[in-house]
């Protein structure tokens, strides 16, 4: 891939550099800095019926590290070697040819990790930010709980996947977590007993004292499996799966015939130690519905759940947290965070201010 390094001149007055992060080697294990290489290149050309972008924030999410991931089987086509690293990003349009995209209008899309892109609406492009025509709220919801990879995901496995009431016990892995967090407290709603499973004793305390979980294991410190046993003597009725791994196995152990599991996630498998599932034939022994689902197979659902989610937070119903570290520079660190437990709530990039 041979990267354009002549700087063309730009009408606008703004800066014509343009600093992209582009995949150079599929990692092994961890995300390092030489996976990827942060480049100067040019102010980006673009044709009729598109616009330019300035990104001023990117989601960082586990998923990033699937994106890397070229020989794995996945739910999307992997970022290629030479590519620009994959992200949703909210930004501002700076330059538009198409008549109702207009300069100055704040927009989610799938950006990139750059400080600008061409945005094609409709294909990576998607819709106007929130905060246009609610000037309380800050672009970031677009990328958070209002936001297709954490609102409609923990939304849909709430409301259409396990559907918890009032004699339910649902536990959720990854619970301090963007989604987790939020699928505990839909479900809390919904009148159901809640578990959440997080690491380390601030996280659970999290849980409890904030989210309204009513119980938090310490996965870092604590036997789940024994835990659970103790908390739900007869067994646990429905299971939002964002871990994978072991922390899975030992809540498969203890579930209750017919219980229900929504599988968004398996981060703990990511950086490609895949264990798989030990505890498999449960899902026989106590006929378990198990469901796989991704966000972006039900964007039919997002007005709904964006609006339900708005008025739960702005009445104070549920709580969320946005974790938002700064400089495009900083990416390698700071997702790896996400691996390491080392954010505290949604996390977010700023690249750029607006």
């Amino acid at each position: 891939h041979k990267l354009n390094s002549h700087l063309q001149a730009n009408e606008s007055d703004m800066s014509t550099v343009n600093r992209c992060y582009r995949l150079r080697s599929f990692p092994e294990g961890k995300i390092t800095k030489d996976d990827l290489e942060l480049v100067e290149e040019a102010f980006p050309e673009y044709q009729d019926g598109q616009v330019i972008v300035k990104n001023t924030f990117a989601s960082i999410d586990p998923t990033h590290r699937i994106w890397m991931s070229g020989k794995k089987a996945q739910y999307m086509d992997p970022v290629e070697i030479g590519d620009i690293m994959r992200a949703a990003t909210v930004g501002v349009i700076v330059e538009s040819k198409h008549p109702e995209w207009q300069v100055g209008t704040h927009v989610m899309g799938f950006g990139g990790l750059c400080d600008y892109f061409v945005g094609i609406p409709g294909e990576n492009l998607f819709h106007p930010c929130l905060c246009d025509s609610d000037e309380s709220l800050s672009p970031t919801v677009d990328l958070s709980y209002a936001s297709i990879v954490i609102g409609l995901t923990a939304w849909h496995a709430t409301n259409k996947i396990l559907e918890p009431g009032p004699d339910d016990i649902v536990v959720v892995s990854g619970a301090a977590g963007a989604v987790g967090s939020l699928t505990g407290q839909l479900s809390k709603l919904k009148g159901a007993t809640t578990i959440g499973i997080a690491g380390g004793p601030v996280k659970c305390k999290f849980l409890t004292e904030t989210l309204g979980y009513d119980y938090a294991i310490d996965y870092k410190n604590e036997n789940v499996e024994d835990r659970l046993k103790e908390i739900a003597p007869e067994g646990i009725t429905r299971y939002m799966d964002n871990v994978g791994g072991t922390v899975s196995d030992a809540v498969f152990a203890n579930a209750r015939n017919f219980a229900k599991v929504a599988i968004c996630g398996s981060i703990s498998e990511y950086d490609d130690n895949w264990v798989g599932l030990k505890n498999f034939n449960m899902i026989l022994m106590r006929r378990i519905t198990v469901t796989g689902f991704i966000c972006s197979d039900h964007m039919d659902e997002l007005q709904e759940a964006k609006t339900e989610l708005l008025e739960l937070v702005k009445s104070g119903k549920i709580s969320f947290k946005e974790d938002i570290r700064e400089g495009l520079e900083n990416y390698v660190d700071v997702v790896n965070l996400l691996f390491s437990g080392g954010n505290d709530g949604k996390l977010i990039l700023k690249i750029n201010d607006a």
